[in-house]
């Protein structure tokens, strides 16, 4: 469908927008007057300083009174009795057992196996010069001088008798190979320099012996050999051989000059070994529950009993007095929650501001006695329960109902509110729970969770809290788990990463049913309007609609088109089309009480209104406003939807029966003033109103057209939208040139598919009407082009 070309809508030019009647406004409603401690509320900065206040208190700890310190051997006038829970470091304990782990650790030794590769290539560079000096040209003094190399190179001094030897049997590879191959084979078990070097207990208890990075086992000290054993074995391995008795002794006197030892110790690997030992003990802590009986009255003062007194003053003493606590917990919420109501102020006009600030104000607080409550249990739990994994207080956590007030904001409001609910959440979640990093990261993306979850599922129905917790908050705390599982150090096993994930989904399921079980008192108490009150209110079969049906079908029947017309054009303009829809529904409910007043209702005395004068018709029509506002009230109906009622026709005039009076009293109506046929007011306050206001007169003037053309229903929107602008019904509600094209265009849509022509009927002639029975039709159906409503 083409846009529509508004040919009157030049706003600029005088002779379109016609001056303003000059009329007196009726007379505002007075203001309820207030009470002084209702002003005193509604100022943010006195809800800030409340809010503050409590929350402060709830987080902040009484302190406890220290014990009295009485001296070793005196009678204990009284029981001395431990103030609170505590739990102590057993340092002497500790320290013990850090020594215990530090002297478990074994010594560490390095297998070296480069040192008899090193001894390898040196043995066969040995041999290597020896044949090349065996096959120089001769000299006399040739040994001396091959024994001389020996020594600068090798650094060793081998007899003349040896080296002669070695030269007679021409440096044998073979003499060579069983050398290296004894020497490897001996090397290989692992050879100290002395084993007088063990003086770490390694006889008593072994010692971790590193063949690599990775490679390591705990050998015995007999396990491997120094080197004066390491000879001796290397002697037997040689009279095992079948060789001269002449080469065994040449390569006994060799291997001696070639064994070295390939096993040392390793002090700072042991040293690093034994820190981490060490460190890694766990400081040993024991609890001192409260109400037990330290000293009891009449015994003697012992040197334990004066210990355990002095350890919990200690512990009392670090913990900071409960008004320094009040104090900075105070001005840490305060300068949040100030903050917080300066972006409120900034997004929302004041009212709606200072009420979400007051309902947000009053879920955190809740929502603080919630956690309270679950930590008390938790405690509790934790005590009595005997299965290990439970005995943690802090596992408990992930199962508190941290996301119940995001899933209520998310529902009721809109989801940048709900994002600023889901931060501070987090924050005081954390905060509250010994500042726990974790918890608060938790809360923070479970609240994301649950606005993505009711985004997901739509506020249509009260059950989305329902699903999103446990379809989405859920999961996504099981995720979060999983992931903190896999992040920090210190964790337990498996069983550990069940228990929490049992716990996250707990805390989804708590949050949702929780979030389902206040929404309807939020929702009463607070007059939260939402898509579910919405779809309850537009039921058809409520017993109010039943009743204009029968007592007002024509009214019915309009109010249904009316809601047809606006909700599919707030849908355009992306205002709330529940809302628009509920507000047509009901903008003519108050025609109940006297129907046969108003033209569509009129069957058989179409001119109800030629016996009353036309003041007194105006008075009638104007009348419905009022007592559907009436209606309204004893309905229950909400504000938004009363005030759409109230302002569906502003403080417009009602022109036939001001027309009818001009007619009448001609110049006398100046004295009447057109003050007293104009509606009361006040003009649409709201878009949604406006838009109603509109899709009425529209609807209602084109009934009035004999052949509704789209072009004859473009000039009823024109008309009837020129004469708003020049009345100023619509100075109030904001809406741009924009807009009302838009709504103009839908409207000519949904009119024009109401009205346009449809194929004749075979056999029929419809058109085929007595001259005398027409004329009567048409004096019935020619209604006046000015609606009287």
């Amino acid at each position: 469908m083409n846009p529509v070309l508004f040919k009157k809508f030049k706003f600029f030019k005088g002779a379109e927008i016609l001056p303003k009647k000059d009329y007196k406004p009726a007379a505002p409603p007075k203001e309820e007057k207030t009470t002084i401690w209702q002003r005193v509320f509604e100022n943010p900065f006195v809800l800030i300083f409340v809010f503050v206040a409590i929350l402060s208190s709830l987080i902040s700890y009484l302190p406890l009174k220290s014990l009295p310190v009485l001296k070793e051997g005196e009678i204990a006038p009284k029981d001395i009795i431990a103030p609170a829970e505590l739990t102590i470091e057993d340092r002497d304990t500790t320290e013990k057992r850090k020594a215990e782990a530090e002297e478990a650790i074994l010594p560490v030794y390095v297998f070296d196996p480069n040192v008899f590769l090193n001894t390898e290539e040196k043995i066969r560079q040995f041999f290597a010069m020896g044949r090349e000096w065996r096959q120089s040209p001769g000299s006399p003094k040739k040994l001396e001088e091959l024994q001389k190399m020996l020594i600068d190179k090798f650094g060793l001094e081998v007899n003349p008798e040896e080296l002669q030897a070695l030269a007679r049997a021409d440096f044998s590879s073979a003499l060579e190979d069983i050398l290296v191959s004894l020497l490897g084979k001996i090397s290989n078990q692992g050879i100290i320099l002395s084993k007088n070097l063990f003086i770490h207990r390694e006889a008593e208890r072994g010692f971790t012996l590193l063949h690599g990075p990775e490679n390591e086992r705990t050998a015995r000290v007999s396990e491997i050999l120094d080197i004066r054993e390491a000879k001796e074995l290397m002697a037997v391995e040689m009279a095992r051989l079948d060789l001269s008795a002449r080469n065994k002794a040449l390569l006994t006197s060799l291997s001696d000059l070639f064994l070295a030892p390939n096993v040392s110790f390793n002090k700072v690997e042991t040293e690093i070994r034994s820190k981490q030992s060490r460190d890694a003990v766990e400081p040993v802590f024991y609890t001192i529950k409260k109400g037990k009986v330290i000293i009891r009255k009449g015994d003697e003062v012992n040197a334990e009993a004066l210990k355990q007194v002095r350890i919990i003053n200690r512990n009392l003493r670090t913990k900071s007095s409960w008004l320094k606590n009040f104090i900075g917990t105070f001005l840490l919420f305060g300068l949040i929650f100030v903050a917080l109501w300066f972006y409120f102020k900034s997004v929302l006009r004041i009212p709606t501001a200072l009420k979400k600030f007051a309902v947000m104000g009053i879920t955190f607080t809740l929502g603080l006695l919630a956690y309270k409550l679950s930590a008390f249990l938790a405690g509790d739990i934790s005590e009595h329960l005997t299965f290990p994994l439970l005995g943690d207080q802090e596992i408990f956590y992930f199962a508190f109902p941290l996301q119940f007030g995001v899933l209520l904001f998310a529902f009721l409001t809109t989801n940048h509110i709900a994002l600023v609910c889901a931060v501070l959440n987090g924050l005081l979640a954390g905060y509250f729970l010994n500042a726990n990093f974790y918890v608060g990261i938790y809360s923070l993306i479970g609240g994301l969770a649950a606005i993505y979850g009711i985004k997901y599922y739509r506020r249509q129905m009260r059950t989305s809290t329902l699903r999103a917790g446990l379809f989405v908050v859920a999961p996504v705390n099981v995720f979060v788990l999983i992931t903190f599982y896999l992040i920090r150090e210190k964790m337990g096993g498996i069983d550990f990463l069940a228990v929490e994930i049992v716990m996250g989904l707990l805390g989804g399921m708590l949050s949702a049913a929780l979030a389902f079980i206040l929404l309807p008192v939020y929702e009463t108490t607070f007059n939260f309007l939402t898509q579910t009150k919405l779809l309850e209110l537009t039921n058809s079969d409520l017993p109010i609609f039943r009743q204009l049906a029968l007592e007002a079908p024509g009214s019915y029947h309009h109010s249904l088109l009316v809601s047809s017309l606006a909700e599919k054009a707030a849908e355009e303009i992306k205002l709330d089309a529940m809302l628009v829809k509920a507000g047509a529904l009901y903008h003519d409910i108050g025609k109940i009480k006297m129907p046969e007043y108003f033209i569509e209702n009129t069957i058989k005395t179409p001119d109800i209104h030629k016996d009353l004068t036309p003041s007194m018709s105006t008075l009638v029509i104007i009348n419905h406003v009022k007592e559907g506002a009436e209606l309204a009230k004893r309905l229950k109906l909400p504000k938004k939807v009363s005030d759409i009622i109230e302002q569906h026709h502003g403080n417009s005039l009602v022109r036939y029966f001001y027309q009818k009076a001009r007619e009448k009293y001609g110049p006398e109506i100046e004295k009447l003033g057109e003050e007293n046929y104009r509606y009361p007011g006040p003009s649409p306050q709201s878009k949604e109103a406006a838009l109603i206001m509109l899709a009425d007169s529209v609807e209602a003037a084109s009934r009035s057209l004999r052949n509704p053309t789209q072009d004859s229903l473009k000039r009823v929107i024109t008309d009837i939208f020129n004469n708003y602008l020049q009345d100023g019904q619509l100075d109030d509600c904001d809406f741009s040139l924009k807009e009302l094209r838009t709504i103009a265009s839908s409207f000519l849509s949904v009119l024009y598919s109401i009205y346009h022509p449809r194929v004749e009927y075979p056999g029929f002639d419809f058109e085929n009407i007595p001259e005398k029975k027409n004329k009567r039709a048409n004096k019935v159906n020619d209604r006046n082009p000015q609606s009287t409503t």
